[in-house]
């Protein structure tokens, strides 16, 4: 890919693509909505009719059932994973919003480097 040397150039075609790319983007969610609310129906059919798969002319739907953890008592689970080490039930994840919480009231979060990310923002004519 050739890129302008002429940077106002370069801004325009940035938010050509970008606009570009968000139109497709609005456009995959509206069918990923209507994909969610097919199988949704599909799922509640097939229950409501004890189905497992079912065929039509572009191919076959199969019911799957899995059985999926929900914490139901989070004080309790954190106990648990303090008492036995089992730190793996969790994700390996910062929350971003509460470090920056304490930051901005100058506390410290052990462990917690800091760095730059950059960012552009776009505002069209």
């Amino acid at each position: 890919m050739n890129i302008s040397s002429n940077l106002p150039d370069v801004v325009d075609n940035y938010i050509s693509l970008r606009a570009q790319r968000l139109s497709l983007d609005k456009q995959v969610a509206d069918l990923k909505k209507q994909e969610e609310e097919i199988k949704d129906h599909l799922i509640s059919e097939f229950r409501s009719q004890g189905l497992s798969a079912l065929g039509g002319k572009a191919g076959i739907c199969k019911l799957h059932m899995s059985v999926e953890p929900e914490v139901t008592d989070w004080p309790t689970l954190y106990t648990h994973i303090k008492e036995t080490d089992n730190w793996d039930l969790l994700h390996r994840r910062l929350t971003t919003t509460a470090v920056k919480l304490r930051w901005e009231e100058d506390e410290t979060v052990p462990g917690v480097g800091k760095y730059e990310a950059y960012k552009l923002t776009v505002s069209t004519k």
